[in-house]
C-alpha cells in the first residue's frame, strides 16, 4: 500500500544520494519519527555513516540533502536534517491522499499481498481432546491460530489448516470408563451439549472416582488398550462417542468463526505405523538410546546435548510417551515421511467449505488440496509444552538437516478469569484471578462465556434499537459477543497470561471488540445518510489537509505493514492493535470535522471517500482476526 511505497521512495532517494556523495554503501533504515512534527518518516543513515567515517553526522546529513534529488518524486515533498543528524521526510500529502483513497476504493480485496506466492504453510491449532467442550483457554489457541491462518492466506501463502484429534488418549478413555463402567447416561440432560456433558459431568466425575477407587484405573488401562488396538466393541463404541463430542466441539469452533482444512486423527497415525518406521530410523541415527541402568533402565530416551537431561521416548514396557506421537505428525507436516493417508469429507462448514479428514482406508486422493509436505509448519501449542516442542525440532533436525528451521512452535500463555467474572459464573476462587484446571473441574467453557456475553449484548442492543426485530437483535448480539471474546484473546501479547473480565470485554469505549464494531457501524451510517457512492478526485483529496485527516490517511495506508509484521512474527495482535488505533483516529476525526455538512462539495466528497476507505480497511482487518462487523449495532 502507499505508505510502504513512500518508504521505498525514501530508501531509493537516500541510496542514490549516498552514492552521489561518495559515501560507502550502507543499509538504509526508514522508520516513523518519535514526534510527528519532525515529518512523516525518518532515517538514521547519517548517524550510521558518522560512526564508520568519523565525521560529524550533521555534516553527512547536509551533504546527503545536497545530493538528494526530490524533484519528480511522487510522495517525497521535502527533506530536512535534525540537529542531531536525523534525516526527516515530509509527504506530498495531495498525491499520497489521492493515491491511497483511489487504491482502496477500487481494490476488490484490501491489503492482499503476494509475498507468500509459491510457498506452502501448515498451521495446526485448537487440538482440544475429544472428551470435553472448549474452555476459554482453548479458545485462546483457536483465536490465535485461526487469526494467524487468515492473515497468512491474505499474504498469499498456500495454506493448510489442521486440527489434531487425540482420539486414543487417556482423557477419551476416562469418558468411556464413566459411560461404560460407572453407569453414566449416554445422553446429556436436556439443553446441554454433548461435549459439555462429557467434560463437565462424565470426565470430572471419573477423575474424582479414581481418587476414591484406585482399582478403577485398571478399567482405564483396559479401555486404552482397546482403543489403541482399534478393534473390538469398546473401540467401536469409543469411536462413536468421540465423533459426537468432536461434532459438538466444531459447533463452538464455527461459532467463533474458525474453519479448518483437515482433521488429523491420532488413531490414524498409529495405524499407519509411521511411528515404528521413524523410531527405527532414529535408532540408526543415534537420536535415541536404550538405557541399561539408572532410573530410566529399559527405556529409550533422548539426551539433551547441552544439559544431558534424559527425556523418555519409549517406556520400558514398550509404550510410547506423548511426545513420541508428536514426532510422526511433525514429520508428516513437512514431508519427511511418505503420506500414507486417503482423505474424505467429514463435514461441510458454515462458509460452505469442506472439512476433510484423514482416512486409513477408502477416501479420495484426487479431489482435495494437497495435505502434508508443507514448506513450513506452525504448531499453536501452549507454552507449557515448549520443552517437548524443542525435542520434536531436535529429532526433525536429526532426521534431515535443516528441518528444524521448517518447524515452528507458536507458544502462548494461559487464560485466567478475573475475580468478578469467576464469581458471576459460579466459580469459587481465593486470589485475584483463577487459572483453568481441567482435571479439577476449574474452568469456564467458551460456550458459557459466549452466552453470557450475548445476554449482555442483547440487553444493550435492545436499548439502542427498541423498534428492531428480535431476530435482528439476536444476530447483532451474537456478532458482538464473538467480537468481544475474540478481540480480548487476540489483542494481547501471546507470551502474557490473559486475565479475562466479562464486563471489560463488552465496553463500547477502550480497546474492545464492541468498540471496533461501533466504529465500523458509525462509518457505515455516515455513508448511508449521505445517499451517495463515495468517489475520489485529485481536487478533493488535496483538501484533506487537517492534521486529523492527515494522520487517518497515513494510518489507512499502513494496513499492509501490520499484516507483514503479523506474518513475520506470527503475531495476529499486530492486526488487532492496528484496527484499534485506526478506529481511535477515525473517531477523533468524526468528533472534530463535519462530513455530510462539510462547507464545500469537494471537501464533502473527499471526506466521504475517507470514511469509506476507513470502513473498508477496518472491515478487512476485523475479518483477518475473525470478527464479523454488522452494518448497524
Amino acid at each position: 500500500m502507499k505508505f510502504r511505497e513512500f518508504e521505498e521512495e525514501v530508501r531509493s532517494l537516500l541510496s542514490d544520494a549516498v552514492k552521489s556523495a561518495g559515501y560507502p554503501r550502507i543499509d538504509v533504515d526508514v522508520s516513523l519519527p518519535s514526534d510527528p512534527s519532525f515529518g512523516d518518516a525518518t532515517s538514521t543513515i547519517a548517524l550510521k555513516l558518522s560512526k564508520t567515517l568519523s565525521v560529524k553526522p550533521g555534516e553527512i546529513a547536509a551533504k546527503i540533502i545536497e545530493k538528494a534529488k526530490i524533484r519528480g518524486k511522487r510522495y517525497v515533498a521535502d527533506l530536512a536534517a535534525h540537529p542531531a543528524g536525523y534525516l526527516n521526510f515530509t509527504l506530498n500529502l495531495a498525491n499520497f491522499t489521492y493515491d491511497t483513497l483511489e487504491e482502496i476504493l477500487t481494490e476488490k480485496e484490501v491489503g492482499r499481498l503476494d509475498v507468500g506466492k509459491g510457498k506452502s504453510l501448515a498451521i495446526e491449532h485448537t487440538n482440544v481432546n475429544p472428551s470435553k467442550a472448549l474452555h476459554v483457554g482453548h479458545a485462546r489457541n483457536l483465536v490465535l491460530g485461526d487469526s494467524l491462518s487468515k492473515i497468512i492466506r491474505h499474504l498469499g501463502y498456500s495454506l493448510q489448516v489442521l486440527d489434531y484429534i487425540d482420539d486414543s488418549g487417556a482423557q477419551v478413555a476416562d469418558v468411556i470408563v464413566g459411560l461404560r463402567f460407572l453407569g453414566m447416561e449416554d445422553e446429556p440432560p436436556p439443553g446441554m451439549k454433548f461435549d459439555t456433558y462429557c467434560g463437565d459431568n462424565v470426565y470430572v466425575t471419573v477423575n474424582r472416582e479414581y481418587d476414591k477407587n484406585p482399582a478403577l484405573k485398571e478399567k482405564q488401562s483396559l479401555v486404552l488398550r482397546e482403543i489403541e488396538g482399534g478393534v473390538g466393541e469398546i473401540a467401536e463404541y469409543s469411536g462413536k462417542i468421540v465423533d459426537r463430542i468432536l461434532r459438538a466441539q466444531l459447533q463452538t469452533c464455527w461459532r467463533l468463526g474458525a474453519t479448518y482444512d483437515l482433521l488429523n486423527w491420532e488413531s490414524h497415525f498409529l495405524k499407519s505405523k509411521m511411528w515404528e518406521l521413524l523410531f527405527e530410523e532414529m535408532k540408526k541415527r543415534g537420536l535415541t538410546v536404550l538405557k541399561e541402568e539408572g532410573e530410566n533402565k529399559g527405556c529409550w530416551v533422548i539426551i539433551d546435548p547441552e544439559t544431558k537431561e534424559e527425556k523418555v521416548l519409549v517406556r520400558s514396557d514398550g509404550t510410547a510417551v506423548y511426545v513420541a506421537k508428536d514426532i510422526p505428525y511433525a514429520a508428516w507436516k513437512i514431508g519427511l515421511v511418505k503420506d500414507p493417508f486417503s482423505y474424505e469429507v467429514y463435514a461441510t462448514q458454515p462458509d460452505g467449505s469442506p472439512l476433510w479428514t484423514t482416512a486409513v482406508k477408502g477416501g479420495n486422493r484426487k479431489k482435495h488440496q494437497k495435505f502434508g509436505s508443507a514448506d513450513k509448519a506452525i504448531s499453536v501449542i501452549d507454552a507449557r509444552q515448549s520443552y517437548l516442542q524443542k525435542i520434536v525440532r531436535r529429532v526433525l533436525e536429526g532426521l534431515k538437516e535443516g528441518s528444524s528451521e521448517r518447524y515452528h512452535h507458536r507458544s502462548y500463555e494461559v487464560v485466567a478469569l478475573s475475580k468478578s467474572t469467576a464469581a458471576s459464573l459460579g466459580v469459587e476462587m481465593k486470589g485475584e484471578f483463577v487459572p483453568m484446571q481441567g482435571r479439577k473441574g476449574i474452568y469456564v467453557n467458551a460456550d458459557t462465556i459466549l452466552e453470557a456475553l450475548k445476554k449482555k449484548a442483547i440487553e444493550e442492543t435492545k436499548k439502542r434499537n427498541p423498534d428492531d426485530s428480535l431476530e435482528w437483535v439476536e444476530r447483532v448480539a451474537e456478532a458482538v459477543a464473538v467480537a468481544a471474546l475474540r478481540f480480548e484473546l487476540v489483542k494481547q501479547d501471546p507470551d502474557k497470561v490473559i486475565v479475562f473480565d466479562l464486563e471489560d470485554s463488552l465496553r463500547l469505549e477502550g480497546e474492545t471488540g464492541p468498540y471496533l464494531l461501533y466504529s465500523y457501524a458509525r462509518a457505515r451510517r455516515i455513508i448511508e445518510k449521505s445517499g451517495q457512492r463515495p468517489t475520489v478526485d485529485s481536487r478533493g483529496a488535496s483538501l484533506l489537509s487537517h492534521p486529523l485527516e492527515r494522520e487517518l490517511v497515513k494510518k489507512i495506508a499502513m494496513f499492509d505493514i501490520s499484516l507483514l509484521t503479523a506474518g513475520e512474527y506470527l503475531s495476529p495482535k499486530e492486526v488487532a492493535r492496528y484496527a484499534y488505533k485506526l478506529s481511535v483516529l477515525f473517531n477523533e476525526f468524526y468528533e472534530a470535522l463535519p462530513v455530510i455538512k462539510a462547507e464545500d462539495d469537494y471537501l464533502r466528497g473527499a471526506r466521504l471517500a475517507l470514511v469509506e476507505a476507513f470502513s473498508r480497511v477496518l472491515n478487512q482487518a476485523l475479518v483477518l482476526v475473525g470478527i464479523s462487523a454488522p452494518e448497524r449495532i
